[in-house]
């Protein structure tokens, strides 16, 4: 999620909020609470961060884009299938299970993630950042299929990187419904996109 792409200090704090987003919600985590947690000093968290705010919204960018990163990783292992029915059958259950129902609350986080990059300067840059990261990480993979003549050329891999995180995230508007629509029918609707468009080849 991580990876080392921060000074030491400063991914301690960012882990530290994490952990805390794992039982509380953004708004109940505090500043001396965080400290005492990491062993950090108040001097140096605003060394590394403008302010408090600075540090939350750092963390929900990393725990969006972790989401994301541990579907790309997914994908990345399955690359190493050299047959294309093999290598899709793999994406089916990558598919399967991001959208399942367990992972309600990561598109509820990712959503509101994103809701706070609508009103903060600050978050909407450093969102923005971590989603174009996301996006070519994805990107490079899927032109790997295009290479391999598994994907449909006429369908651009930064295109098709974000139609697979839209379809990922878009089933949210299904998970605070009484009357949820049929979870195999629209795994069959994104297979056949799949199948039809994305992966078709003439």
């Amino acid at each position: 999620m991580l990876n080392g792409r921060f000074h030491p200090t400063k991914e301690t704090l960012i882990r530290t909020v994490l952990e805390l987003l794992q039982t509380q919600s953004v708004d109940e985590i505090n500043s001396d609470e965080v400290l005492e947690k990491s062993g950090i000093s108040k001097g140096s968290m605003y060394h590394h961060f403008v302010d408090f705010s600075d540090l939350l919204e750092h963390a929900q960018v990393a725990r969006f884009a972790g989401y994301v990163d541990r579907s790309i990783d997914s994908i990345a292992e399955l690359l190493v299938i050299k047959d294309k029915e093999q290598f899709l059958e793999g994406l089916r259950g990558v598919t399967k299970f991001t959208q399942s129902a367990a992972l309600k609350e990561q598109r509820l986080h990712r959503v509101t993630a994103i809701s706070r990059a609508g009103v903060s300067e600050r978050m909407r840059e450093n969102l923005g950042a971590e989603q174009s990261r996301l996006t070519a990480a994805l990107a490079d993979l899927f032109r790997e299929c295009v290479n391999r003549g598994w994907a449909n050329p006429k369908v651009k891999p930064e295109t098709l990187a974000v139609f697979i995180q839209a379809y990922t995230l878009g089933n949210i508007v299904n998970d605070y419904v009484d009357e949820q629509m049929d979870l195999n029918n629209w795994l069959w609707l994104i297979d056949t996109i799949m199948n039809d468009v994305l992966f078709k080849v003439e």
